[in-house]
């Protein structure tokens, strides 16, 4: 005679540490689509337990057909004022950022990729209520810093990636090596540099170094402006880990590729001259 099946599992009598460490491992998405609402005290946990959300990575599953901005509002209310580490690409927005800003003071890494909606006010909004900031990553963001503002907002910043692709023209040279410039006037506890595919050149480059002193690394692969000469090389000698333009990206962690878009398909600086 077979033995009879044995009982199905009691899920809802788990304790709430062996709850939390499911969900760690699931990760913010699958909480908040599913995982969350299996049982009464399952939900609880996701719900009431601001431990749970002090970090939060939305970049695991982006679907265009679920409000991810309205999944993102409710992640940072269950943090409760104590969301720490923050990452999301491709829907994020002014209005979001603002949100973040709004409900937490904390924030100690702020990581967007792909976000086209947002401008340098979304995100000294976050920089100013959480002073604690050490980590700001864009990649690939269309946007346009005010270095005033970088400097009032990031006081404490230790690693910033600017990571682009690279444009074979000239169109942007002079904003990035600018914005190169305000790196070394207002960063100065920066540990960490990775300004990936960037148009700045050597007098830019130079200023950072000089004025960094904490800087351990720099990843400047892809940044074909800039001239690896013997007085770079010397400044360099200090670093603890330096990447040059033509080093391998084999261990870079996004897409990398060279663009050599046609003249027509860029925005004019000036308006067209009427015949």
């Amino acid at each position: 005679m077979a033995p009879p099946p044995s009982p199905p599992p009691e899920w809802a009598e788990l304790p709430v540490d062996a709850v939390l460490a499911v969900f760690e491992r699931l990760g913010a998405v699958e909480v908040l689509m599913g995982a969350g609402v299996v049982c009464r005290s399952w939900l609880r946990a996701a719900t009431r337990e601001p431990r749970l959300w002090h970090r939060v990575d939305l970049t695991a599953c982006f679907d265009p057909s679920v409000d991810m901005e309205a999944m993102a509002r409710a992640a940072v209310d269950r943090a409760d004022g104590r969301l720490e580490h923050f990452t999301a690409e491709r829907f994020v927005t002014d209005v979001l950022l603002f949100y973040i800003a709004e409900r937490t003071s904390c924030l100690k890494s702020l990581r967007l990729r792909n976000c086209m909606k947002i401008s340098e006010k979304g995100l000294v909004a976050v920089g100013k209520t959480s002073p604690c900031l050490e980590e700001l990553e864009l990649t690939t963001c269309t946007i346009i810093i005010l270095l005033k503002a970088i400097d009032e907002a990031f006081p404490n910043l230790k690693r910033l990636r600017l990571n682009n692709r690279w444009f074979d023209i000239q169109f942007d040279e002079f904003r990035d090596n600018f914005h190169a410039l305000g790196i070394a006037c207002s960063m100065p506890k920066l540990r960490h540099l990775q300004p990936f595919a960037n148009r700045l050149r050597n007098n830019a480059l130079a200023a950072i170094l000089d004025n960094c002193p904490h800087l351990e690394s720099l990843d400047l692969r892809q940044c074909f402006n800039v001239d690896v000469d013997a007085e770079l090389r010397a400044k360099c000698a200090r670093l603890k880990d330096v990447r040059f333009p033509n080093d391998s990206t084999k261990d870079y962690e996004y897409e990398t590729s060279i663009e050599t878009p046609s003249l027509d398909s860029l925005p004019l600086p000036f308006p067209a001259a009427v015949p």
